[in-house]
């Protein structure tokens, strides 16, 4: 279509897929279990950051940077346990690559305009994370019709009530609104 543009990561997926030796891996709807509870290895047993695990959690680490925001949270919830995953945390990754497998053909269309481009920021809190008990900060922000900016993290304090972690996504979110307008200005436009 003319005017767009698609940015996808089918290739890289496939490529990850195919060194996994997971090709024919069955799809899934979400990139992780609602009904299982990720917690530590249970083992105990001592890890390495340069496990085969760690690799593979970079792979699709870059994934969720670049081009999949959807896979964001499970990226976060998975790299906690880096240094020492269990099976559990084996099971959870490769879930993530069978909904990846499922999703590959997806990605973000940019639609051109010859209007000014509109702006436009999302963002949410989740109060109180089971893990640490800190509430987790997500933001999104869209021009051109696709997303161009995201996040998704642990919020740095520990707050009594839901509504201040809404205010502390708020504000983040805000930093990252006003530092996108000051880009959009400098380049014409807005």
């Amino acid at each position: 279509m003319p005017n767009q543009i698609t940015i996808s990561s089918s290739r890289y997926i496939d490529t990850i897929l195919l060194k996994e030796g997971l090709s024919q891996i069955d799809k899934v709807s979400t990139p992780l279990d609602p009904n299982i509870e990720i917690v530590a290895n249970p083992e105990g047993n001592a890890g390495s950051c340069s496990n085969s695990f760690a690799r593979l959690l970079r792979e699709l680490q870059y994934i969720a940077n670049a081009m999949q925001p959807d896979i964001t949270y499970a990226m976060n919830r998975l790299v906690s346990y880096t240094a020492n995953p269990s099976l559990q945390h084996w099971t959870a990754i490769k879930r993530v690559l069978r909904y990846l497998a499922g999703t590959q053909d997806l990605g973000i269309i940019y639609k051109g305009n010859t209007e000014k481009p509109e702006l436009h920021g999302y963002t949410d809190a989740a109060y109180g994370n089971a893990d640490k008990y800190k509430s987790i900060t997500g933001y999104v922000f869209i021009a051109s019709r696709g997303a161009i900016t995201w996040s998704l993290k642990r919020q740095i304090i520990q707050v009594q009530f839901s509504t201040e972690a809404e205010y502390v996504a708020i504000s983040e979110a805000v930093q990252e609104a006003c530092w996108l307008w000051s880009l959009h200005t400098k380049l014409g436009l807005l």
